[in-house]
């Protein structure tokens, strides 16, 4: 047991979500400790949510969920209809969510994971939070929270570092849109993460644990168990999330938009066990 809630993403055991699949990764999950699952929403079309609550129900764990917008659903953009496609298609995963049992969407909910090739625009992040705002409100109906991932800037121009980040939620002005900070991102585009961590604190619903190769805890090039007692020491007491990727564990379309290029594990429960054992070095009772 820990002192905080943990999570850990569904895709360290495999690319398989539905029922049937995901039946091993929460028996590994709830084995080790989690207290949490999340479960990816790349295709609706896959998730059945009422018969994946009463799986959780069964191992006594409970789901979290990330989404993410294709370009043509970017929230920002200058056209209303690619707007309220984005709308729309983020709706439908805060009802798959409600209707799964989960408490949050994490992930880049503001707009599409790409390489910008210029700064964005003041119109699109207004646009941005505008849309923000309305999904806010209908989330906080369906008992949903909404956690922003800040990512680097290679995969956004919008919220890539916590300052944005912040000022987006304030641009956005809804109490139901918090942050979803990773260890991986944060190495990239923080001078420094203790103090991203600290800074986004008041408004910071999960951080994630991902090492600088996306691959075991144990192997990269990031101090996570120096993040997490600093995390703790802080006070931060929202949900630990853990986050790791090899490709021969994904969707080939999935490992390619990540960029996971090479099989960074086999073992995936001792990856997981690894995390644990991060975690607990900074919260354990």
């Amino acid at each position: 047991m820990t002192a905080v809630r943990t999570a850990i993403h569904a895709a360290v055991w495999g690319p398989d979500w539905s029922p049937a699949g995901l039946t091993p990764t929460l028996a590994q999950a709830a084995a080790i400790g989690y207290d949490h699952v999340v479960v990816p929403l790349r295709r609706f079309e896959d998730i059945e949510p009422q018969a994946l609550a009463r799986l959780f129900e069964t191992e006594g764990l409970a789901p979290l969920n990330t989404c993410g917008l294709s370009p043509d659903k970017d929230i920002g953009d200058a056209d209303p209809a690619v707007r309220a496609q984005g709308i729309e298609h983020l709706c439908q995963a805060i009802a798959l969510a409600r209707d799964m049992g989960s408490s949050q969407i994490g992930g880049v909910l503001y707009g599409p994971i790409h390489k910008a090739m210029r700064p964005l625009s003041g119109d699109a992040f207004a646009r941005a939070a505008e849309s923000m705002h309305h999904l806010a409100e209908h989330a906080a109906r369906s008992g949903v929270r909404l956690a922003l991932e800040v990512v680097n800037r290679y995969e956004t121009p919008l919220l890539y570092n916590t300052r944005r980040a912040l000022a987006f939620l304030e641009a956005v002005a809804h109490d139901n849109v918090y942050l979803h900070l990773d260890t991986f991102h944060m190495s990239i585009d923080e001078s420094d993460p203790v103090a991203a961590i600290e800074a986004a604190l008041p408004r910071l619903a999960y951080l994630e644990l991902d090492q600088s190769h996306r691959g075991d805890a144990f192997e990269g090039s990031l101090d996570l168990t120096r993040l997490v007692r600093e995390a703790a020491k802080l006070g931060y007491r929202g949900i630990v999330g853990v986050e790791a990727f090899s490709r021969q564990l994904l969707a080939p379309d999935h490992a390619d938009a990540l960029a996971v290029w090479e099989e960074r594990f086999a073992d995936s429960s001792a990856v997981a066990s690894n995390f644990m054992q991060v975690i607990r070095s900074g919260y354990a009772r």
